[in-house]
């Protein structure tokens, strides 16, 4: 019974740090939300606002597909970390058509 206590003791602090490692690796994969890197919410990251995330850093030239020097929205979902963002529905955005206008009027 001595020597299987012993071998857990031995075992256990061997197991501790690879379970850490596994979280610590998966918190690092999380979804990045653009507008949470975007500090100014101009609607753009420049690359001191995507310095926040150091793996977004390094591919920010890659991902800069026009050059200008920022991301755009759209250059940044392009990147693998990005969250998705959802297609807006051109029926609910500013200056669309939800059909209110053509209702009779009150």
């Amino acid at each position: 019974m001595k020597i299987a206590g012993l071998l857990a003791l031995l075992i256990l602090p061997c197991a501790l740090p690879v379970a850490t490692q596994a979280q610590t690796a998966k918190s690092e994969l999380q979804p990045v939300d653009f507008n949470q890197i975007d500090s100014n919410h101009d609607g753009k990251l420049s690359e001191v606002e995507a310095r926040a995330v150091p793996e977004l850093h390094v591919e920010f030239e890659m991902l800069d597909a026009n050059h200008d020097g920022y991301l755009s929205a759209e250059e940044f979902q392009a990147w693998p970390r990005a969250k998705k963002m959802k297609a807006r529905d051109p029926g609910t955005a500013p200056g669309g058509s939800s059909g209110a206008q053509h209702l009779p009027q009150h």
